[in-house]
């Protein structure tokens, strides 16, 4: 009897928040859009600033996807957010995304490239939202929805990648960056009123509470503590994030800077590279469900190998297309495959802190390796970092093949004699 009222107070409460996640679906989808012409423009901004590409690979490594602010951020948030609640950190997110586009537009105005660097740490610190967004998702609907409701919501997501980066860059081409972060912040307050006004909170808890720092110092040293069976894995990954880094991490601002490709010819290179991810994303899950995950991973890596020596021998742009498309089937191959093979290996309750925790490891051995990649284009030229880049994805395959064993099962497993 006390199983079934549990039931149906569930159903109420899965029916009352189900709401959320079309409402971070569209949040998703306005994001996606600014966030996907930041993505064809910054680099190509930052150079008309006139630093160096070491100074852009400083801020990549600052506040880039892979950068050092994105995982600091998600473990500080998923921590606040367990004990203030969800949705005042998606908020917070926004107000971040609108700061980073004023001191991008002073940047713009001042013609000083100094003010990129707040630019970049609010853009990197916009992270602190994550566990919050996935843990809505999660607490809005019922288990056996999970799923789909994930896809929907990162589909909403990927779906701009499709345009919005032409569209970001002929906006460049034609009237300037400046517009782009107007339009950016347009988004962003649209965005903002959406997760205010129709978000509901998942997660109620005594706000007059003090915070425990100690305890996020516990975690933080925690964060250090790899579990046995992940070393290898944690080995091979770190790995690749750094190689990545050196060259693809800035790969826009390189060829604006050698081949002076226009920003809308970037945009149509971000948009192939979205769309090559969609287009793979999901027949490559249903492979990785049959086949297992490890020989996706090498696969990833090969692949990363044939498009870094296809950038390599390039010379004109209708080359760099064709590895564009190849590129995204990088992505789409690796991302599922390292995710699984976590999320399998490790037991139900200790998923996100094993996820969160490998997060953590590739950012913080990860963001130095746009700077060195700048360094390495600024005394060598383009070839250098890509180069780089090629030789060591080769060499993560190889730790891949010989570190990582995978069991029968999809999981992680001890080698065996």
């Amino acid at each position: 009897m006390k199983n079934d009222l549990n039931k149906i107070k569930n159903n109420n409460k899965n029916q009352n928040l189900k709401s959320n996640i079309n409402v971070l679906s569209s949040y998703h989808f306005l994001g996606g859009i600014y966030f996907n012409m930041l993505l064809a423009i910054r680099q190509p901004f930052f150079l008309s600033l006139n630093p160096s590409m070491t100074f852009v690979g400083l801020l990549e490594g600052i506040g880039g996807f892979n950068g050092i602010m994105n995982p600091i951020s998600q473990l500080t948030g998923g921590w606040l957010s367990d004990r203030k609640g969800r949705k005042r950190f998606v908020v917070i997110a926004s107000l971040f995304v609108i700061s980073a586009m004023i001191f991008f537009l002073i940047a713009g105005y001042t013609k000083l490239a100094f003010f990129l660097i707040p630019a970049m740490v609010f853009f990197g610190v916009t992270a602190i939202s994550w566990p919050s967004l996935d843990s809505i998702i999660f607490e809005s609907i019922s288990e056996e929805k999970v799923g789909i409701s994930y896809s929907k919501f990162m589909f909403a997501g990927v779906v701009p990648g499709i345009f919005a980066p032409f569209l970001g860059g002929k906006i460049a081409d034609l009237f300037g960056y400046l517009p782009v972060f107007y339009l950016g912040i347009f988004i962003e307050i649209l965005c903002l009123i959406l997760i205010v006004l129709y978000l509901k909170e998942t997660l109620f808890i005594n706000n007059k509470e003090r915070l425990n720092f100690s305890r996020f110092l516990l975690l933080l040293k925690e964060s250090f503590k790899v579990p046995k069976i992940l070393k290898n894995f944690y080995i091979a990954t770190i790995v690749d994030i750094f190689v990545w880094g050196l060259g693809a991490a800035i790969l826009y601002g390189m060829l604006r800077k050698t081949f002076n490709i226009s920003v809308s010819q970037i945009g149509i290179l971000s948009c192939l590279f979205s769309s090559s991810w969609a287009i793979t994303q999901i027949p490559i899950g249903k492979l990785i469900d049959k086949f297992g995950c490890k020989i996706f991973l090498i696969l990833s890596e090969l692949v990363g190998v044939i498009t870094m020596l296809g950038f390599f021998i390039s010379t004109k742009y209708e080359h760099f297309l064709i590895f564009a498309f190849s590129w995204g089937i990088v992505a789409s191959t690796w991302v599922p495959a390292m995710k699984t093979l976590v999320a399998n290996s490790v037991d139900k309750t200790k998923r996100a802190e094993a996820i969160g925790k490998l997060s953590f490891f590739r950012g913080l051995f990860g963001f130095p390796a746009p700077f060195i990649g700048g360094i390495l284009f600024d005394n060598f030229g383009f070839k250098i970092p890509i180069l780089a880049n090629l030789i060591g994805a080769f060499i993560a395959a190889i730790l891949i093949y010989f570190l990582i064993h995978e069991s029968p099962k999809g999981k992680l497993a001890y080698k065996t004699q």
